[in-house]
C-alpha cells in the first residue's frame, strides 16, 4: 500500500493515473482497437468478406468480444466520424474511396440522368 502512495504523492496524481488506467480498458479502448483496425476491416469489407469472418478475425488479434451487432454499430460510427473529419479510406491499390464508392456512383448516375 504504500508503494502505491509513493508513486502517487497527491490525491490528484492518483485520480489522474486512475482515469488514465481505465480510458485504456473497457469501451475506449474497444473503440480505439476499432479505429486502428478500421482500414484493414475496410479493405476486406470492399473484397466481399463476410462481416462474421472479420467479427472473430478482430475479436482474436484484439482479444474482445464482439458480436455482429456491435460490429456493424462501430463500423457506422467510424464511417460516420471519418467522413466529417474528411477522412474517408481508400483502396491502397486503385485510390477509390471504400465508403463512398456506391453513393459516388448514385451520384454520378443523378447528374447524368439531369
Amino acid at each position: 500500500m504504500m508503494a502505491n502512495f509513493a508513486i502517487h504523492s497527491s490525491p490528484l496524481d492518483a485520480l489522474t493515473h486512475a482515469l488514465s488506467e481505465q480510458s485504456t480498458k473497457g469501451k475506449g479502448r474497444l473503440e480505439q482497437d476499432f479505429r486502428q483496425a478500421y482500414p484493414i476491416l475496410e479493405q476486406h469489407i470492399a473484397k466481399k468478406m463476410r462481416k462474421k469472418i472479420l467479427v472473430d478475425q478482430f475479436n482474436a488479434a484484439y482479444k474482445h468480444e464482439l458480436n455482429l451487432i456491435q460490429f456493424r454499430k462501430l463500423l457506422k460510427e467510424e464511417r460516420a466520424r471519418r467522413h466529417a473529419d474528411g477522412d474517408a479510406t481508400r483502396c491502397q491499390s486503385c485510390g477509390q474511396l471504400l465508403v463512398e464508392a456506391d453513393e459516388n456512383t448514385s451520384a454520378e448516375t443523378t447528374v447524368e440522368d439531369a
